[in-house]
């Protein structure tokens, strides 16, 4: 700790005006491009388009706010389009984890992309300045532009972590609500109910608990309506929700169909078997909790126990 304390106060103000203005022209730069690839891109239906139709008085304020979202739907295109060319099973890949994460906008690979850049520029910068103003005189061009790096390279990684995060929240609420669908699957199965039917009804119920749950199951309507089968379209439920459960209930469906069991019997076995896996990890994770409270007993607890118990000693030795 004392030598990122010293490390970070010999980072020291120099003369770095060129470079400071450098910076800024490639941010204004990039700033600028989207604009300048949005008018070169205007085709002459959009241009006769904007000569012939009049806005009335009243719509001329919200003409800027529609601009600025042109030219952000603009520059999230072309971000898209440009990694997609460039890397496109990362694309897939990151596609994949953004719909588990709940963004299942088209849009939402190249917003992610353009949140990364703009989070990578900024605490680059950030960086920068703060070394300019508020380091001390000691410090040397690599500590500086060293600092400067680690922070940027600290921007890149920064929207990936939030998203690593956003999915295991997402993870668990699905893992936590797919028992309560079961359930509820069977009530629907007992009443008569079709499978269809059963889990169009289950996802508006749904709504207000496990909001993401039900968008998804929502998903599965349509596409059942679309006039896809079912058992793809349960796969690609458990593709988008990463469970094991949803892979199993998958399973269970295709071979219930196949033998010609009972539905809602099958259901509710597995139901049962889902509720007690999450028991089970339940009692694991409080099983686990005395040994993870082990380190940090040892490590702020006992030091403090053992000085109350010796410092009693060290002081009749030292008066004596």
């Amino acid at each position: 700790m004392e030598d990122i304390i010293r490390f970070l106060a010999s980072l020291a103000p120099t003369s770095l005006m060129p470079v400071a203005a450098l910076l800024l022209v490639v941010g204004g730069g990039a700033m600028a491009w989207p604009l300048v690839v949005a008018k070169g891109d205007r085709n002459e239906v959009k241009r006769r388009l904007k000569v012939e139709v009049t806005q009335p008085v009243e719509q001329a304020e919200p003409a800027p706010r529609k601009n600025a979202n042109a030219v952000r739907e603009k520059a999230v295109r072309r971000a898209q389009e440009f990694y997609a060319k460039s890397d496109p099973e990362n694309v897939a890949r990151l596609r994949m984890k953004l719909i588990q994460a709940g963004y299942m906008e088209p849009r939402a690979v190249g917003m992610f992309f353009l949140i990364r850049f703009a989070t990578l520029v900024g605490m680059a910068l950030g960086a920068f300045l703060v070394n300019h103003w508020a380091a001390s005189a000691e410090s040397t061009v690599t500590s500086r532009w060293t600092f400067v790096i680690l922070s940027g390279a600290a921007g890149y990684f920064l929207p990936g972590l939030v998203l690593t995060q956003k999915v295991r929240e997402k993870m668990r609420e699905y893992r936590n609500g797919f028992p309560d669908f079961m359930d509820l699957m069977i009530v629907c199965s007992d009443a008569g109910m079709s499978m269809e039917a059963g889990i169009e009804r289950v996802s508006k119920e749904l709504a207000k608990t496990y909001p993401s749950l039900s968008q998804n199951l929502q998903l599965v309507s349509l596409e059942l309506r679309a006039g896809r089968s079912l058992d793809d379209a349960l796969k690609a439920l458990a593709d988008r929700l990463s469970l094991d459960e949803v892979r199993s209930f998958a399973t269970l469906l295709q071979q219930s169909k196949e033998l010609g069991t009972s539905l809602s019997g099958a259901l509710r076995v597995f139901s049962d078997e889902m509720r007690h896996k999450r028991m089970s990890l339940a009692e694991e994770k409080a099983h686990a909790l005395p040994a993870k409270m082990s380190v940090p007993v040892t490590v702020c607890i006992l030091p403090v126990v053992l000085m109350v118990a010796i410092i009693p000693i060290v002081v009749k030795l030292t008066s004596h």
